[in-house]
């Protein structure tokens, strides 16, 4: 599927260029019927080719989940207990460097964060990164909430929609208001 598999490149691209990931960090997937496109670990997402994108089944496993990103076990998850068929998870700075200081929510100051974001959940985890207790947690949010963003403390985070350029543009919104709340609370 090149359209799914340009669109992940493109959004990898805008991802790394807005610095809402490091050089290998942060994955891409795109459901498409009963398979995920998904950015292989480590990949660069700035610069992501076709070669680092695998297609590996929603439900069951394969040969090429090793190949897959770290936070498989999550895309999996979420695509088997909701309709979403687009996920991005992203490092963005000012975003993971509020879920230090903040418990349980971070609230926008601006007006478009109050318009597009809300109140954002910022979920705590022992074991934050790549783990069944990540899945599960981040699966049954999805699930049960209207929310499309959430934070998880200390790590990064997670958006999920029916359109993946939406999603980049919740994580994109997500560090903007992050940057404009920091900048005012130092004023």
């Amino acid at each position: 599927m090149k359209d799914i598999v340009d669109q992940i490149i493109f959004t990898g691209n805008v991802l790394y260029r807005e610095g809402l990931v490091n050089s290998h960090a942060g994955n891409i997937s795109v459901r498409h019927k009963d398979s995920i496109y998904i950015t292989k670990t480590g990949a660069m997402l700035g610069f992501l080719t076709g070669e680092d994108i695998v297609k590996v089944p929603v439900y069951g496993t394969s040969e090429l989940d090793k190949k897959a990103s770290s936070e498989l076990i999550v895309h999996r998850a979420i695509y088997q207990k909701t309709d979403y068929t687009a996920i991005i998870h992203a490092h963005p700075v000012n975003a993971v460097a509020l879920s230090f200081r903040l418990n349980g929510l971070f609230v926008p100051i601006d007006n478009e964060g109050k318009l597009f974001l809300g109140e954002v959940p910022i979920i705590e985890l022992e074991k934050p990164s790549g783990s069944p207790e990540l899945a599960e947690s981040l699966s049954d949010f999805f699930k049960n909430s209207d929310k499309n963003v959430v934070i998880v403390k200390k790590h990064g985070s997670f958006s999920a929609h029916k359109d993946l350029n939406y999603a980049l543009k919740l994580t994109s919104d997500l560090e903007f208001c992050a940057k404009v709340f920091i900048i005012v609370k130092k004023m």
